[in-house]
């Protein structure tokens, strides 16, 4: 396994004919013993041998080194070395909670997709619209930095999951060989292309009643860009991602709905905490109840040190 610690070498290789290139040296893998070695040597008080050891060989060292960060002397510039006094507990009770946390951000995830999904599909049926979700003329012409029309590679992802979906209904849909309605449709598809199906739908009338329907009182834009971070807050879950003190790449946009509902939780900019907010506003919305909400923070309230790691995002590069 290797060691991440410090920068890779750079080797001139001579190519034939004269030519050179720059290749990355490989590093040799560490076993268990040296990768503890190298924590002790840097400083690391070990308490619990054993447990560390054991992580170690579940997790993968370069997963865990994440937690290491907020413990280390300055990791951006690559001084590793542990600041007095750190022990394994204090990065391995983080990495321990983020994984319950994972585990209800993924119920709240899963609630609002389902509903996302169920409450599009019904509203797009009601207005007349069951058959025309593959009309390319559905979807705004918007492009993308490169030029490329946005729905057309959202059709093709929509052609791609209704043909692979093993699905009963489609089963059926395909042995008899007529158009498939939304409501089947959408049961194919990820939360990802449910999400990009939302931002380029042309159904203006259906997005707005399915977005106040959860809450979402604002423009489309920024409506869209809210299920957008939930996306990505979920798909960091699904893969096991670190959430303590990262820096969110898709912060979900605050409502000022969402903040008078919750408006004494706190959240720093691009942290967890704040996505959080948004998916408990979305779940009380969809629920209308704030049981769920109630089970993120009291979570959050069984520890201090690890709370202000989901309320502060940090940046080591």
């Amino acid at each position: 396994m290797a060691d991440n610690s410090s920068s890779l070498s750079l080797l001139t290789v001579l190519k034939p004919g004269g030519s050179s290139h720059i290749e990355a040296e490989s590093k040799p893998a560490k076993t268990i013993d040296q990768m503890i070695a190298l924590m002790s040597d840097r400083g690391l008080a070990i308490t619990d041998e054993t447990r560390l050891r054991q992580v170690l060989f579940d997790c993968n060292y370069y997963r865990l080194s994440g937690y290491f960060r907020p413990f280390q002397v300055n990791p951006a510039v690559g001084d590793n070395r542990y600041r007095p006094g750190t022990q394994d507990v204090d990065f391995l009770i983080p990495y321990t909670m983020d994984e319950e946390l994972r585990n209800i951000i993924l119920k709240g995830t899963a609630k609002v997709e389902l509903t996302l999904r169920s409450r599009f599909a019904y509203l797009l049926a009601s207005d007349g619209n069951a058959y025309t979700y593959m009309d390319p003329e559905s979807y705004q012409s918007v492009r993308s930095k490169r030029g490329e029309l946005l729905r057309d590679n959202l059709l093709r992802n929509m052609s791609k999951w209704m043909k692979m979906s093993n699905e009963v209904c489609m089963r059926h849909y395909r042995r008899k060989g007529g158009p498939v309605p939304v409501w089947a449709a959408v049961e194919t598809f990820p939360f990802n292309t449910l999400s990009r199906m939302l931002s380029l739908h042309v159904d203006a009338k259906a997005l707005r009643e399915l977005y106040r329907s959860v809450g979402l009182r604002t423009n489309l834009r920024t409506s869209s860009e809210v299920v957008h971070a939930m996306v990505y807050l979920r798909n960091l879950c699904s893969h096991h991602a670190r959430l303590w003190h990262r820096e969110m790449v898709i912060p979900s946009p605050m409502t000022r709905d969402m903040k008078t509902a919750f408006d004494d939780f706190e959240y720093g900019e691009k942290s967890v905490a704040s996505s959080l907010l948004a998916l408990m506003y979305l779940v009380r919305n969809i629920e209308d109840g704030d049981d769920y909400a109630t089970e993120i923070r009291g979570f959050l309230d069984a520890n201090d040190a690890y709370v202000s790691g989901i309320k502060t995002a940090l940046h080591w590069e």
